[in-house]
């Protein structure tokens, strides 16, 4: 599965922002320490509101990696 990777900065930049007015960005950190969004995600913000949230400078840019999830081994 693939994922767009996020800087610090912007995943921040995310936090307690909507794509819609309803749903909430939700970056998550992988294996890699790596924030990233979903591609569901990314392909849901509309331009309109990429602009809104001043994300345009970078929301095209960002990287498409492999998702590394986290693995909890319980007792």
């Amino acid at each position: 599965m693939n994922v767009y990777k996020l800087t610090t900065e912007q995943k921040n930049q995310l936090i307690n922002e909507t794509l819609d007015g309803v749903q909430f960005f939700n970056p998550i950190l992988d294996a890699n320490g790596e924030w990233v969004i979903s591609i569901e995600t990314y392909n849901n913000l509309t331009l309109v509101r990429a602009n809104e949230l001043n994300v345009i400078s970078w929301w095209f840019t960002l990287p498409e990696i492999d998702y590394s999830p986290v693995v909890n081994i319980l007792p």
